[in-house]
């Protein structure tokens, strides 16, 4: 029969040889890259399952009954032989020892002699029976229930499976409160955990929530029971499981007052759930409500005797109120089943350093540093516990104290500094070397912000920033003359100064630029651009060199009235504008008795604002993005170092 020929096994009626050669073949015709050849494949290994139990059901009831497999001569739809199975017998896509089998790939199942709904309407019928499961609660988280939903004949339609995938994600991304199990159904059903892989940020914006519950290990909400909550009652289920998935994600983001508002509400529909009084058990402890802390860890241990938080919990709150020996019975509950719990093994040791029992403090953290022999608590603890050892030996004073202070001493770690700089060195990179890696990338990266942008390093553009302006004092011509051309704030006396009646007039041009013009004062006026007017042009002799200085109008009047002025300016070199319009100016005055060359410098004073440093450029966004990170980074060293620098505490 041709099934047997797929299969590649002579006919048999052990179902395990069956299950071995569709595992074999399966190899060849996977779904994703054969789904014809896996299509014909499941169905002669579904075919061949049914008549393989059937054939032991025979041969159970009578051994007399001739074999089967060669008597069955029913025709498919395209007219090749296929078993004749009856419709009423069971569908084998559950196993009998492994429960309901996991389904690889949707395929379009061959049914005989029914006639074939439309697609829309099969489709719709499905996610009606979705929403009817996931209505009822009791449902709702029973895998076995949606694995038979799952194992339906749409489902397995290839035609169809693409629009169901869709549409049935759709309504997951709001209704998402399901088990584990019951996702890792979905997803074996529908290979979502495929499109992931391809395009992960793209589903993750389309169906964040179902990311979150399906394949987000870390997302603990989506790790919470459900079987208990069949206890409440007739309650809202939907609205309790929003509750505590609030009260989680406050809780996670420390806002107490957001996680104390949804633990209230969930307990007023459900008191009785473990996860949701873990919850309450971290509230009290974070927000040092004790009280709080202590009830919730024992009722957690009431409701989960064999879970450790609730001891965890209530250890905790025992050593707060000083009860020592209490905590050590609940942590040595915890390690009696998990004897490899840090956190019950540092309880402990701190436990019993406390009750002044040096020797099982001892004994605990060292079965830390034998699980992690760079944990620096540990041996911080540890030399704490030696030192006090021998502060006890010595005062003491008994037989053979020297050799066991000497043999502590070792312990102790008493090395040269070198030495014990090495180890502080490999306990800080060991635990802090992502950010010391990051810290020289980003001081690396913003170096070249800097230089890339404004042509400086950043210690040369820090140093120009904060440092003051320098005005340099001018009292002679020579000096005057060692002047760069342009950028130096100077200070300035001048004699036999005059107001040469010349305006610097900032104008627009045809095209709407603005420009700087030097008009005589009559010019200015017959152009109309005495509101335009924003300097003034004065000169005056330094050492018999004549300066120009374009001041203001307090600065002009001081020079009209009293013929010298002391100001402070910047230098600047003088533009051909302004040599043109003292040209004229000469012309104008050589009537008004100036008769001998004038020695003018090429240089003048921009005095109309007070000397300034020069603007530097400013810094792109991403350099205080790279700023503010770097200071997250050394802020975390720093506080590595601190608890570091504890070690040489105790060299």
């Amino acid at each position: 029969m041709r099934m047997w020929e797929i299969l590649g096994i002579d006919p048999t009626h052990e179902v395990s040889a069956i299950k071995k050669a569709y595992a074999a073949k399966l190899k060849i015709h996977h779904p994703e890259d054969d789904p014809a050849g896996y299509q014909q494949l499941r169905e002669a290994y579904d075919q061949a399952i049914k008549l393989a139990k059937r054939q032991q059901k025979q041969t159970s009831r009578s051994n007399e009954e001739p074999e089967v497999f060669e008597t069955l001569d029913v025709r498919q739809e395209d007219g090749s032989e296929a078993e004749d199975i009856a419709e009423h017998e069971e569908d084998e896509l559950y196993d009998e020892d492994d429960g309901p089998l996991r389904i690889p790939r949707m395929v379009v199942w061959q049914e005989q002699d029914k006639e074939r709904d439309d697609p829309e309407s099969r489709a719709e019928h499905f996610m009606e029976r979705v929403e009817d499961l996931y209505g009822k609660f009791p449902s709702r988280i029973d895998p076995n229930q949606w694995a038979e939903l799952l194992n339906s004949d749409v489902v397995w339609n290839i035609n169809l499976q693409s629009g169901i995938s869709s549409r049935l994600l759709d309504f997951l991304e709001e209704h998402y409160f399901l088990p584990k199990e019951v996702w890792k159904l979905l997803d074996s059903a529908f290979h979502w955990n495929g499109l992931v892989a391809e395009d992960k940020e793209s589903f993750l914006e389309q169906y964040p929530k179902v990311h979150r519950y399906a394949f987000a290990e870390s997302y603990e909400a989506a790790n919470m029971g459900y079987s208990l909550l069949l206890g409440a009652g007739e309650i809202d289920h939907e609205a309790y499981l929003h509750y505590r998935e609030d009260a989680w994600l406050a809780v996670m983001n420390n806002d107490m007052p957001a996680a104390n508002y949804w633990l209230q509400k969930a307990g007023e529909l459900f008191d009785a759930d473990p996860d949701v009084i873990r919850l309450e058990a971290e509230y009290g402890w974070r927000s040092g409500e004790s009280e709080r802390t202590l009830a919730m860890s024992n009722r957690l241990i009431q409701l989960c005797p064999d879970q450790v938080d609730g001891y965890l919990y209530r250890s905790r709150i025992m050593m707060q109120y000083g009860k020592l020996p209490e905590a050590v019975q609940d942590l040595q509950r915890i390690l009696a089943q998990f004897p490899d719990h840090m956190l019950a093994l540092s309880l402990a040791g701190t436990c019993y350093k406390r009750l002044d029992d040096l020797e099982k403090a001892t004994e605990m953290f060292q079965r830390i540093l034998a699980l992690d022999a760079n944990d620096i608590e540990a041996v911080l603890a540890l030399a704490e516990i030696n030192a006090l050892t021998i502060k006890d030996l010595r005062a003491r004073r008994v037989k053979g104290s020297g050799r066991a202070i000497r043999q502590l001493n070792r312990e102790l770690g008493k090395t040269p500094f070198l030495g014990q700089l090495k180890k502080a060195a490999y306990f800080l990179v060991s635990y802090k070397w992502f950010s010391l890696i990051c810290i020289v990338a980003l001081h690396f990266w913003i170096s070249s912000s800097f230089v890339k942008h404004t042509g400086e390093t950043p210690s040369a553009y820090w140093s120009e920033l904060v440092r003051p302006l320098k005005i340099m004092n001018v009292s002679s011509a020579s000096e005057w003359e060692l002047l760069p051309p342009e950028a130096t704030a100077v200070r300035v006396k001048l004699a036999d100064a005059s107001y040469m009646a010349i305006q610097e007039v900032k104008a627009k041009d045809d095209s709407g630029q603005e420009t700087t013009k030097y008009l005589s004062l009559d010019e200015a006026k017959k152009q109309g651009l005495q509101s335009n007017i924003t300097g003034h042009i004065c000169m005056g002799y330094l050492d018999g060199k004549v300066i120009l200085v374009v001041g203001n109008y307090k600065q002009a009047k001081e020079i009209y009235d009293s013929r010298r002025i002391e100001l402070e300016g910047t230098v600047r070199p003088m533009p051909d504008e302004l040599k043109t319009e003292i040209e004229n100016w000469k012309n104008r005055s050589s009537k008004s008795g100036i008769s001998k060359p004038l020695p003018m410098s090429d240089k003048y004073i921009y005095a109309v604002t007070k000397p300034s440093k020069k603007a530097l450029p400013s810094l792109p966004l991403r350099s205080y993005f790279y700023l503010f990170i770097l200071g997250l980074f050394y802020i975390s060293v720093l506080r590595e170092l601190r608890r570091v620098s504890r070690f040489f505490g105790y060299n």
